[in-house]
């Protein structure tokens, strides 16, 4: 039952992420695969200017309900092991928690601000427009600012190809 609510809450993610704004989608998520630790969707911005700015994603899916305290959606653990292998991804990165029965989504930062082990997630900030488009600027402006600080020049350079 698992694997089917886990790929129900992915389906859900890419539905949420994909929703059409005026101007079109505005993300192309990538299903990373099941043997991937960390990460389960990479996820680019469509119509930036520069390089092609992207994210990473780790999607956590719950028929649970929430907290009665501070309403946080309940999430199974995940550990400080899998929340470090989330921050310390070279790129942003998000934890994702989907409430399948009402097919919600809730995004959170999973870069470094909290490195412990996680058993809920914030309400605060629900996958829709409003929090989309901050996102993409979110995004956006990241890889935008750290674009020209890394000129890699690769020792495996073949000069004949052109």
């Amino acid at each position: 039952m698992s694997d089917i609510l886990g790929l129900r809450g992915e389906s859900i993610f890419i539905l949420l992420i994909t929703e059409l704004h005026q101007t079109g989608a505005i993300f192309r998520p990538g299903f990373m695969g099941d043997k991937w630790p960390y990460v389960d969707f990479y996820v680019e911005l469509i119509g930036a200017n520069s390089t092609i700015p992207h994210f990473c994603v780790q999607v956590k899916t719950t028929r649970s309900g929430y907290t009665e305290k501070l309403n946080r959606l309940k999430i199974s653990q995940v550990s400080e092991d899998k929340i470090i292998g989330l921050a310390h991804r070279p790129s942003p990165t998000y934890l994702v928690g989907i409430d399948e029965p009402q097919r919600k989504g809730y995004i959170v930062s999973a870069n470094g601000e909290n490195l412990k082990s996680l058993s809920s997630v914030s309400t605060k900030f629900p996958i829709n427009e409003e929090n989309r488009i901050i996102l993409w600027n979110e995004v956006n402006k990241f890889w935008h600012e750290h674009q020209n600080k890394n000129n890699f020049v690769s020792y495996f350079v073949d000069n004949e190809w052109r």
